[in-house]
């Protein structure tokens, strides 16, 4: 086993909590989280249980990771409109 991959078997192992969600259930606050998290507030506290799965789970993450990617375009006017998508497959 790689180094790497030794060192995130054994965050995952320490990081565990008693009580955890599943992948479906972080899915279907994966957006409340990203929109939280890019608004600056202060209540990302109350979704730690978001976070900790994110922290475990790389398809969870990669999802969350897309998802922020998106919002973060879309907040600063760089996300490109279906026009322009439009005219990149044509």
């Amino acid at each position: 086993m790689k180094n790497d991959r030794f060192e995130r078997w054994l965050h995952n192992i320490y990081t565990t909590r008693d009580e955890e969600i599943l992948c479906s259930e972080c899915f279907d606050l994966v957006s409340h989280f990203v929109e939280v998290e890019l608004s600056g507030a202060d209540s990302l506290a109350k979704l730690s249980n978001v976070k900790q799965h994110l922290d475990q789970c790389p398809a969870c993450r990669a999802e969350y990771e897309t998802l922020r990617d998106l919002q973060r375009l879309e907040n600063e006017g760089k996300l490109p409109s279906v026009d322009d998508l439009q005219d990149l497959i044509h």
